[in-house]
């Protein structure tokens, strides 16, 4: 804490003067770039199905980039802003702790990084973003879901090109999987293709299928189609929803999200 006053003349009663005082642990706060009107003129993002896919991108892109898992001895949380292309407009610590060791998490180099002219004037949805000190990332709508949100987008439906891109899809994951994982439980994933078969979203559904991505091909492929794990995905172009689950014993299930009618 820092105290300063000056007086350009003798105190005298009948003068108001004015006692400056400076928190400097404030002044650490404000290197982080927080700056509110990032977002006070833009409009936020309820949609649930919405909020969803960008809390799938969200988590997609600090998950891939968080190294140093292993060195927190607190849980770190933070008001992160999204817009809705993806891309990190704004982040808060919301604890002493939090500010004082961003540097270990990925926060300040995904918001470096972000293209801000490209998100200039978008919608923005808030999230909170927790760094567990036992490695595991939580990411959660600020306000929460008001319903259970839907796979957004046009759907692929017909059941002939279902099945031909269920065993598309099937072959691709047997092809880059070893068949091992070291989780105690199935790793179970919501997987999407469009009608060439190319993987254009996934996003895991249990715990397990958070913590031990990186055991599975889905990040790499991911990546190796879209060149990062920050893109988005097409809500355009119609998508075939699967679920596929990596289970423990080496095999491998991929059914339609949907049952076939």
């Amino acid at each position: 804490m820092f105290m300063s006053h000056t007086y350009l003349y003798p105190p005298q009663s009948q003068i108001q003067y004015q006692l400056l005082i400076v928190d400097t642990a404030m002044q650490s706060e404000a290197q982080i770039p927080t700056p509110a009107n990032r977002i006070s003129q833009r409009q936020q993002v309820t949609d649930d199905s919405q909020l969803h896919s960008l809390k799938r991108q969200l988590f997609n892109q600090i998950n891939a980039a968080w190294q140093a898992r292993k060195t927190l001895q607190q849980d770190l949380v933070y008001k992160v802003a999204v817009g809705t292309n993806g891309e990190i407009i704004t982040y808060r610590p919301l604890t002493q702790i939090a500010r004082s060791q961003v540097a270990k998490t990925p926060l300040p180099n995904l918001f470096s990084n972000a293209n801000s002219s490209s998100s200039a004037n978008q919608s923005f949805a808030n999230f909170r973003v927790v760094f567990r000190k036992s490695g595991v990332l939580e990411i959660s709508p600020w306000e929460g879901f008001r319903n259970s949100p839907d796979v957004i987008g046009n759907k692929i439906t017909e059941p002939k090109l279902v099945r031909r891109l269920q065993r598309q899809l099937l072959s691709t994951l047997r092809q880059n999987w070893e068949g091992k994982i070291t989780a105690k439980q199935d790793l179970k994933y919501r997987v999407a293709v469009n009608k060439n078969g190319v993987v254009s979203d996934y996003e895991p559904i249990n715990q397990a299928a958070f913590d031990y991505f990186r055991e599975t091909p889905l990040p790499f492929i991911f990546n190796e189609i879209h060149g990062s794990n920050v893109a988005s995905p097409s809500n355009k172009e119609p998508q075939a929803h699967f679920r596929v689950v990596f289970k423990r014993n080496g095999s491998l299930d991929v059914t339609p999200w949907q049952k076939l009618r």
